[in-house]
């Protein structure tokens, strides 16, 4: 069997050094059709519909002459010889190929295309995937993976998940080292929301590492330094852009802090490292001034 992925580069199963030249279809259609008819007239003529249908002969019938027809369609050229995957980018070819379970020489009518999509998508790496057969011998995988987006902590371990909050794999994260730490049971589902609005600030942004979601309503961010920046249920954006701009002018983040409150609309409240204290500025955001 030939694999050959999007860039067009081919891969062989070993143990087969067939020829994967296609056979020339001249006859097969009007010989397979024209004796497939007779078989449907002498069987229906012979033991008649009612009797057919009454005694479930119907079906092995059908089957029998889908059997031969199939058959007749392989021996003139409709075998599986090539699979082309296309848009697999972390899920490894060589597992995409045991779920596919499609051999070398499988008559292509013959190949469940609905059972194995459903085992393609069973597969966690992949959002949705679809297997087409293209006659005469060629068939195509074309796959959405899911998009790594976080890292989430539970249960003291760490695993990936994607843009909709689902759970992709807690194997070799180490790739995906410089993704944001989750904390929080409901973390992944507000992910997106979250990165989109950090995003609006990225030089803040490059200094963020985790994100711990508190009561199921806002964020606590915990940059690089350790300093924990603590975010309003309401708003957050906006605070989120007041941050950015006193770390701009005042470089906050270069100071010995341990939290910076912005939960109060206007106050910025900080707790130092020496002695735990807490000091409390109102923000005049006319001026851009602390008072």
């Amino acid at each position: 069997m030939r694999w050959i992925n999007s860039e067009g580069t081919t891969t062989s199963n070993s143990g087969s050094n067939k020829s994967n030249r296609r056979r020339p279809l001249p006859r097969w259609i009007k010989g397979s059709i024209r004796i497939t008819g007779l078989l449907l007239i002498l069987s229906f003529a012979v033991v008649g519909p009612i009797s057919l249908w009454g005694s479930g002969s119907v079906f092995t019938l059908a089957n029998t002459i889908f059997m031969f027809f199939n058959q007749n369609l392989a021996d003139a050229g409709l075998r599986a010889e090539s699979v082309i995957l296309q848009g697999h980018r972390y899920e490894t070819s060589k597992k995409i190929t045991e779920v596919l379970q499609i051999k070398r020489d499988t008559p292509m009518l013959s190949i469940d295309l609905i059972a194995a999509r459903s085992r393609l998508e069973a597969l966690p790496w992949i959002r949705v995937a679809s297997v087409e057969r293209e006659f005469p011998s060629t068939v195509r995988v074309r796959i959405v993976e899911r998009r790594p987006l976080a890292l989430w902590q539970r249960k003291n371990q760490l695993v990936l998940v994607d843009d909709e909050g689902i759970v992709i794999t807690s194997q070799n994260l180490e790739r995906f080292h410089n993704l944001l730490i989750l904390v929080g049971k409901d973390a992944p589902k507000h992910a997106v929301s979250l990165i989109t609005m950090l995003a609006r600030e990225p030089d803040l942004q490059q200094r963020v590492n985790a994100a711990v979601r508190v009561g199921a309503r806002r964020w606590n961010i915990r940059m690089d330094n350790g300093i924990f920046v603590r975010l309003p249920e309401n708003r957050a954006q906006d605070a989120w852009h007041r941050l950015a701009t006193l770390e701009r002018k005042h470089k906050l983040l270069k100071q010995d802090l341990l939290s910076i409150d912005l939960r109060i609309p206007d106050h910025l409240i900080v707790r130092t490292r020496a002695g735990q204290l807490n000091n409390e500025h109102k923000v005049n955001n006319r001026r851009g001034k602390r008072t």
